[in-house]
């Protein structure tokens, strides 16, 4: 297992006439006053990145990707699921091709029909203290996929998707509204225990607190794969 993690920083938010950049204890921070009322409106925190991958599998046998079209909402085994905004859900999904596609894999436009060297998840959790990276069940959030259909004899609500190297790091847990992105080889597939395992995973916290803009949801994408530097197209 290898896990690269971006360090949080905090933008604190004044009621404002003048821009003053500062550092303190929080990390880099806009302060922002005016010469009567300084008193703190808004913390927003800077997204914390991920990534983590398989360290026994071989990437460059990866060339060819399919994507569902829609962010899954993951949520708690038991309670009710909070709600989160879908506002940046096609960013999410739009950025994540964006850099699949720089680094030279291929969009299959068919897999139906066409198998594809990997499957890219996307999701988002509706649950605080979500657990990422334990066995779960995925066909309810991404069965609808038409993509699946270069499985016969097709999948099932029986099938899980398992993260290689959840035993070395046991129970990682992240906020309500963290987007989840996993690449899924097809190569995985084992019939036999109706399991997928997956070779990379990243995660971007905080992507759905107030004042996130959309260069700030685009930007912790990038840092998915500017932390995973072997995620290039093989020949």
């Amino acid at each position: 297992m290898e896990e690269e993690r971006m360090t949080p920083m905090f933008t604190v938010l004044r009621r404002v006439c003048t821009l003053v950049p500062t550092i303190g204890l929080l990390g880099s921070m806009a302060l922002v006053g005016c010469d009567d009322d300084n008193d703190v409106v808004a913390v927003i925190p800077t997204p914390v990145v991920t990534a983590t991958r398989d360290p026994n599998f071989n990437f460059p046998t990866l060339r060819t990707f399919a994507m569902p079209d829609t962010v899954a909402h993951f949520v708690p085994v038991s309670g009710t699921p909070l709600v989160i905004s879908r506002d940046f859900d096609r960013t999410v999904l739009d950025q994540v091709r964006a850099n699949l596609t720089a680094r030279g894999y291929v969009q299959v436009s068919n897999p139906a029909t066409t198998t594809p060297s990997f499957v890219v998840l996307v999701g988002a959790t509706a649950a605080a203290n979500y657990a990422v990276y334990q066995t779960y069940s995925w066909y309810p959030y991404y069965g609808y996929y038409s993509g699946w259909g270069w499985f016969s004899p097709g999948f099932s609500t029986d099938w899980t998707l398992a993260y290689p190297w959840y035993s070395s790091t046991g129970v990682i847990t992240v906020d309500r509204g963290t987007y989840v992105v996993t690449i899924v080889p097809t190569l995985s597939v084992n019939p036999l225990v109706k399991q997928l395992n997956a070779a990379w995973a990243g995660t971007a916290s905080a992507l759905l607190e107030s004042g996130i803009t959309t260069n700030m949801v685009q930007s912790a994408i990038d840092q998915m794969f500017v932390k995973s530097p072997y995620l290039q197209a093989g020949p």
